[in-house]
């Protein structure tokens, strides 16, 4: 593995305490949330890359078994903020025979909403020089204030100026903000991504476009070097400004529950780059890892479940050399 890999992966956003149904009147509960579903997909593909979880948790019990789970994912939790006093977010998921999945929320109190505040900043300016890659999602951008959505993207702004990696997923979520603030922020966003992993639903229910194609041109136009528009289970498209959209199929499979399906594309698509896959290479492997997540319960799947994909990733990394680059 090049010795770059020792810089690190930032995923930024919100961790919570998902409530999924294990038996009559008995509750699963596990630590879950977009940012940290990518962050764990990727550290199981990539064991050796250093992946940092960037948020704010309370001091109670719950927030910090949350803390012990994101470590059991050999996640580094060191950037997530203590905020005495304040509260982890929850969320339970009840899925319907296809597998589509409704979500309901007590996050109004969470802690991460008060991430990035003026110390929290110093640490992470501080460490940024280690930084080579951070994701940022439109859920990261929703639940913070104006003057915080301004903070990170100066931040991803200073990544990019770098020569790293600033990877925005749009993915929108109407209960959490308005429309028009949605599209200011994502816009903002976008102006500084290198890479855009783009959910089609979200992206024609936020703007209006007409068909994944109108998606993936106004994202190019945007500015990222590398754009994905995931079309679920008809796979995605993939290019960039100076080339045309690549078509990559879905796997067809049975979805028990499509919760993370877009956060593990995600960290496979990542994990394929990072390895110095191509995009269309990289685009299969994140779309052959969503296809195992949705066929089991839950935002995080069994390792073992997902362990023949690890091995492939590993071999795409010693063939290949890493992409961060």
């Amino acid at each position: 593995m090049n010795e770059r890999m020792s810089e690190q992966f930032w995923s930024i956003g919100e961790c919570m305490l998902e409530l999924r149904a294990a038996a009559p009147h008995v509750l699963h509960t596990a630590a879950a949330g977009d940012t940290f579903n990518t962050a764990v997909y990727l550290k199981r593909l990539m064991p050796a890359l250093p992946v940092r979880y960037v948020s704010a948790l309370g001091a109670d019990r719950m927030s910090e078994d949350i803390r012990a789970q994101i470590r059991s994912h050999g996640v580094d939790d060191a950037l997530v903020a203590t905020l005495p006093g304040q509260l982890p977010g929850l969320y339970a998921i009840e899925t319907d025979p296809t597998g589509e999945r409704r979500f309901s929320y007590w996050r109004q109190q969470s802690a991460a909403r008060s991430m990035l505040g003026a110390g929290h900043l110093a640490e992470l300016r501080a460490a940024l020089p280690a930084c080579r890659a951070m994701l940022i999602t439109g859920i990261t951008l929703a639940i913070l204030g104006d003057d915080q959505r301004a903070a990170l993207l100066a931040l991803a702004g200073e990544l990019r100026a770098r020569g790293g990696w600033v990877v925005v997923d749009s993915n929108y979520r109407p209960a959490l903000w308005q429309a028009d603030t949605a599209r200011l922020w994502l816009n903002r966003a976008l102006a500084i991504a290198t890479h855009a992993l783009l959910s089609v639903d979200d992206e024609m229910a936020l703007h209006g476009d007409l068909d994944a194609g109108a998606v993936f041109e106004r994202a190019r136009r945007a500015g990222p070097d590398e754009v994905v528009i995931k079309l679920g289970a008809d796979g995605c498209l993939v290019g960039g400004p100076a080339l045309a959209p690549n078509v990559v199929a879905g796997q067809p499979v049975r979805a028990l529950d499509t919760t993370a399906a877009g956060d593990s594309f995600n960290a496979g698509y990542l994990a394929g780059r990072l390895s110095g896959l191509p995009p269309q290479l990289a685009a299969r492997l994140g779309c052959d890892l969503a296809g195992v997540v949705v066929a089991h319960p839950g935002a995080i799947i069994p390792a073992a479940a997902m362990r023949h994909l690890v091995r492939g990733a590993g071999e795409a990394d010693a063939n290949s050399g890493n992409g961060m680059g």
